[in-house]
């Protein structure tokens, strides 16, 4: 069967198709659909094809909560292996393969982006499950992504060290898809301190209901006796309530010859009046001055016109020694916002770069500017 002509199939067949993916399980299902495979049996039930729910959960963007994401460790490891053999035989079938292989790790992080953001944003908003199942599926997502930040620093660094030299083709492709996989990891930083946000007030929540739950409880079955102890502990402000008082004798019920006396009615007012409440005048609030935090910004615009006018060898030399990368503290930073920058300028002004085919002194590719 040719592509046109299953298209075509599934059209015909496109309300039986669509009420099975939502659900419901049609009778008297065409046997075109099982040869195609676009339906299989299972014993007596009729499914429809998982590798197709994923398709249509990938074009509609929707993601189950129990979706497992890939980590991509044997698809790198395989471009390590066709590496080596590029280098033993010189066969470009191999390029292609790492050329190919590089796409499709690319494109599963573009994917797992999107689902992640989807998935999270599903489960913040859910209202249908019980917060012991949102819980855990909030952990269990949330272990997922600690794991995947460590995965995306193990993608990037085989992309940089172990894949790039290998042809000027695939040099150009590590440093297209690179700037989306920095990308893509700062995403995952963002959505982990989301979701760890949201699992902590879901916990607080549940346990204020597990603690209205257990006092409903012992409503319930007669039990008053701890309201009835913070009642009696708080007699002296609580309104309708008593404490033990010495001889058991109780203030406020008046006795016999107070009712037969023609005062009992102001003594009834007596008893029965409020006292005001003392207004407790509020703390003065003494405001701080706030320090304000110094952010340091990287002018671009300025690095950009000074490799324009050096017209530097070292594209990376050159800006991790200017004095916009000066502006940064630590050694690690100051290389990380300068590879940042190298490659925004190499994706950006391509036309303007010539890419050697050696390395500099911080084993980055030699990028000149011409």
């Amino acid at each position: 069967m040719t592509h046109i002509e299953l298209i075509s199939l599934m059209n015909r067949h496109k309300k039986v198709i669509d009420r099975a993916y939502k659900g419901e399980m049609p009778s008297g299902i065409d046997t075109a659909l099982f040869e195609a495979e676009i339906f299989n049996k299972i014993g007596d039930r009729v499914v429809l094809n998982e590798a197709y729910i994923q398709f249509i959960n990938t074009m509609l963007k929707r993601v189950e909560y129990g979706v497992i994401f890939g980590k991509y460790a044997e698809e790198l490891q395989q471009l390590v292996t066709y590496k080596k053999r590029f280098l033993e035989t010189s066969d470009k079938t191999y390029l292609n393969r790492i050329r190919k292989g590089i796409e499709d790790v690319y494109l599963k992080f573009k994917r797992r982006d999107s689902d992640i953001s989807v998935l999270i944003s599903r489960i913040v908003h859910e209202n249908a499950l019980s917060l012991e199942v949102i819980l855990d599926d909030a952990e269990h997502i949330l272990l997922q992504m600690q794991e995947l930040s460590n995965a995306s620093t193990q993608t990037y660094n085989i992309f940089s060290k172990e894949i790039v030299g290998l042809s000027k083709e695939i040099d150009d492709l590590i440093i297209d898809v690179k700037i989306d996989i920095q990308r893509y990891s700062d995403n995952l930083h963002k959505y982990i301190h989301r979701l760890n946000g949201f699992i902590l007030r879901t916990k607080q929540r549940k346990e204020q209901n597990n603690k209205i739950a257990a006092l409903a409880g012992k409503i319930m079955a007669d039990d008053a006796s701890e309201l009835e102890a913070l009642l009696r502990s708080g007699h002296e402000t609580l309104h309708h309530t008593f404490g033990n008082i010495k001889r058991h004798k109780i203030k406020t019920v008046p006795s016999q010859k107070d009712i037969e006396q023609e005062r009992f009615a102001v003594i009834l007012r007596q008893v029965f009046t409020l006292e005001p409440h003392k207004v407790v005048k509020a703390p003065q609030t003494i405001y701080k001055k706030q320090e304000l935090e110094e952010k340091i910004v990287l002018n671009y615009q300025k690095l950009l016109e000074d490799i324009q006018s050096d017209m530097p060898k070292d594209l990376f030399d050159f800006i991790l020694n200017h004095e916009e990368i000066e502006k940064f503290d630590a050694v690690q930073t100051k290389r990380s916002e300068a590879f940042k920058a190298f490659l925004m300028t190499v994706s950006e002004h391509r036309e303007h770069t010539k890419i050697d085919v050696g390395f500099g002194s911080h084993h980055i590719r030699r990028v000149a500017w011409i």
